[in-house]
């Protein structure tokens, strides 16, 4: 199954209808309504009624492959970090809560690309990636790209990280981050409360496995 964000909306590509998913249901198409996609996307852009959407077919594999055909990607990497004490490395920027990440540059790793995003973002070196977490994947239209062929889909890698320093983590100002600060379990709901649903969702996912 794949979830995919756009503004307040979810799109999910799955094989089957999943039972706890029924009460959420606005669209389920097979793949002879595969054109179905673009007209998803300009119904949620237009700020229609559309809040969550299911897109099913057996062979889910071929219908993400399709799905994702119809954007420009851009591949991105990012880490959730984790300090001896804990506690879990958040960015402040725009007045928003998220996790340090960036674009993935040519001939780079997913792997190298996080740590380096990292270490630009929040000032810390000497980082070590313990294992790869899910993707998160979001639907954005680019102020960069000619319309209308500008809307991107974006697969963010993320990687769980150890950080053993004793550093103060320093905020990437020019990328206009406000803030950079160590978060304890024992805030982060605090935190998710004023993130993106993104992430609010992958944090959830992520919290029982870390």
């Amino acid at each position: 199954m794949y979830k995919v964000f756009f503004n307040d909306s979810t799109i999910q590509i799955d094989s089957e209808i999943k039972k706890s998913l029924k009460n959420n249901i606005v669209q389920i198409v097979g793949r002879e309504s595969y054109g179905f996609v673009n007209q998803l996307v300009s119904e949620i852009e237009s700020g229609g009624n559309v809040s969550d959407s299911l897109i099913i077919n057996q062979d889910v594999n071929q219908l993400w492959n399709h799905f994702r055909s119809q954007f420009v990607e851009i591949p991105a990497a990012g880490g959730l970090v984790r300090n001896e004490n804990g506690s879990f490395l958040f960015i402040r920027r725009l007045g928003v809560w998220d996790l340090p990440k960036g674009k993935i540059e040519k001939d780079e790793t997913p792997e190298n690309a996080a740590i380096r995003e990292v270490e630009e973002e929040c000032g810390l070196t000497g980082l070590k990636i313990i294992r790869p977490l899910d993707s998160t994947f979001h639907i954005y239209r680019s102020p960069y790209l000619p319309v209308p062929k500008n809307v991107v889909l974006k697969e963010t890698k993320w990687f769980l990280m150890k950080y053993t320093g004793d550093k103060i983590p320093v905020p990437q100002i020019e990328e206009h981050i406000e803030e950079v600060r160590w978060v304890p379990i024992s805030e982060l709901e605090a935190v998710m409360e004023n993130t993106y649903a993104s992430l609010q969702d992958f944090l959830q996912k992520t919290r029982s496995v870390i």
